[in-house]
């Protein structure tokens, strides 16, 4: 079997374009949750979101972005902006991630061999779409789309970002989407390692993004009571005895994933190995976890099983951590499960709270923040921490991040309708 390695990541958050600016906001200890400035959202019950910081999303604003991108490339752009996919914010911050990522691992012709591994959100319409082809309270599907845009009818079909992703690289291996919810992320990053692992593939780009910061979107989970009720910039308290609901927020995080013997080969320095991935499904509800947190403890189970180590082996554990009642009193209930006596012991922490709840992007994202400790020797804090509830019984790290050498590390993901996932990243062998 090959192993799997990281040798390229890009990330979009609310810090900003780059991995540089992420890695640097988590090592301040900062938070980016901000008002909600890329539409009027003065009418909603939620108005604060971890927001990455442009107010449009369009090929003049991706084109600054880029680096180094040929001509062809930006024909290929120019056209998607003509179709109208860069409306759909996600399509965009999954282009820049994914550029980044490619040119961090040093990717060439030679790797457009790569397979594409993503984790997408699922919404598809806007509502201002609609509005030109509404009638008698109804919708007229027989109207005309709009002329500006000729082909939208829906914001964007649901593996637009793939497609974009693809041809503007010019891979020529298979496409696969992930829409498995908050743990989408997390395992299109498995899948990836899984394609290393039995030898299907030797290099894949691979990650997620996704923006529910629209009016449908953010109206859709007003609706479901999941943010907070607060419109306070530490609206958002994973692990606090004072939670009461998560933030929004958008993005993106792509990884260049290959076998070691090719980035041997390439002479690119691995960021991680991974060592070990599990998933599971809950069977309870479509929003809330189970509260025994069994389903999610044999997930974590899993992933250190494929790994072939013992619970005493894990130095840190990036959680799901929401900020909600229900999931993180169900997450220390199933780390404390899979790890034993060891849970005592291991530091963990969310960055939501910094960044908000990137919905199917929040597990890519969260496995770039688990790359802190072996790039820089420090472990996320956990932004607006500062009263841990007595039933998230877990080591939570606090506010500033945690000075400490890790060789292994534990990244949970839990998503709406029960999804969990696991993985487990190593050191990287020098």
């Amino acid at each position: 079997m090959s192993a799997a390695v990281i040798t390229g990541v890009g990330v979009v958050s609310a810090f900003g374009v780059g991995a540089r600016a992420f890695f640097g906001g988590l090592s301040e200890g900062r938070s980016a949750i901000t008002q909600i400035r890329s539409f009027d959202a003065s009418a909603f019950p939620t108005r604060v979101a971890g927001e990455v910081p442009v107010i449009t999303v369009d090929g003049s604003w991706l084109r600054s972005q880029l680096v180094g991108s040929s001509a062809a490339a930006d024909s290929r752009l120019d056209e998607y902006e003509q179709r109208g996919a860069f409306r759909d914010r996600k399509v965009g911050f999954g282009l820049l991630a994914a550029a980044e990522a490619w040119r961090a691992a040093r990717c060439g012709e030679a790797e457009k061999e790569a397979w594409l591994s993503l984790a997408l959100g699922l919404e598809q319409a806007f509502l201002e779409d609609f509005a030109p082809l509404s009638a008698a309270g109804g919708v007229d599907w027989a109207a005309p789309p709009q002329t500006a845009l000729p082909r939208v009818r829906l914001r964007s079909r649901l593996d637009l970002c793939a497609e974009v992703l693809g041809r503007y690289f010019e891979l020529r291996g298979p496409s696969l989407v992930n829409a498995s919810a908050c743990a989408a992320g997390a395992l299109a990053v498995a899948h990836a390692a899984s394609l290393i692992e039995r030898g299907a593939a030797s290099i894949v780009l691979c990650g997620g993004a996704d923006s529910m910061l629209n009016p449908l979107g953010l109206g859709g989970m007003s609706r479901l009571l999941a943010p907070s009720p607060r419109n306070e910039l530490d609206a958002c308290r994973p692990f606090d005895r004072r939670r009461d609901g998560l933030v929004i927020g958008e993005g993106a995080a792509m990884f260049v994933v290959e076998s070691a013997e090719r980035a041997q080969r390439r002479n690119v320095r691995p960021l991680a190995r991974i060592l070990g991935w599990g998933s599971t499904q809950d069977a309870y509800r479509a929003t809330a976890p189970r509260p025994d947190g069994s389903a999610a403890s044999r997930a974590i189970q899993r992933a250190l099983a494929r790994a072939r180590l013992g619970p005493e082996a894990v130095g840190y554990i990036n959680a799901h951590g929401t900020g909600t009642p229900l999931n993180d009193e169900a997450e220390a209930i199933a780390i404390r499960a899979a790890l034993g006596a060891h849970a005592d012991h291991v530091p963990v922490s969310s960055i939501k709270g910094a960044l908000g709840h990137l919905m199917a992007a929040s597990g890519a994202i969260e496995l770039a923040a688990c790359l802190l400790p072996f790039e820089r020797g420090l472990l996320p804090g956990t932004a607006h921490h500062r009263d841990r509830d007595p039933r998230c019984d877990v080591s939570v790290i606090g506010e500033r991040p945690l000075a400490a050498r890790v060789e292994v590390v534990l990244k949970n993901s839990f998503g709406f309708g029960g999804q969990n996932a696991s993985i487990v990243l190593g050191r990287a062998v020098t």
